[in-house]
């Protein structure tokens, strides 16, 4: 019944489930743009091994096709 009285006033019940997925999908895309666009290889340089840096120049590479400037 309340579901009906709520499509009437064309408001649509949003469930709790459905709002943690979508704050969780909204946190997981900041934290990427962050790594991607913003972070100019900090980040990633606590996970790569001490002389090899692939996974600097993938994100490196990623900036340049984004667009953002990092140089």
């Amino acid at each position: 019944m309340a579901v009906a009285r709520a499509l009437s006033y064309g408001a649509v019940a949003v469930r709790t489930n459905e709002r943690l997925l979508g704050a969780l999908a909204l946190l997981v895309g900041g934290l990427l743009f962050y790594v991607v666009m913003l972070d100019q290889g900090t980040l990633v340089a606590l996970f790569s091994a001490a002389g090899i840096n692939y996974l600097h120049e993938f994100f490196h590479d990623g900036r340049h096709l984004g667009g953002a400037p990092c140089h």
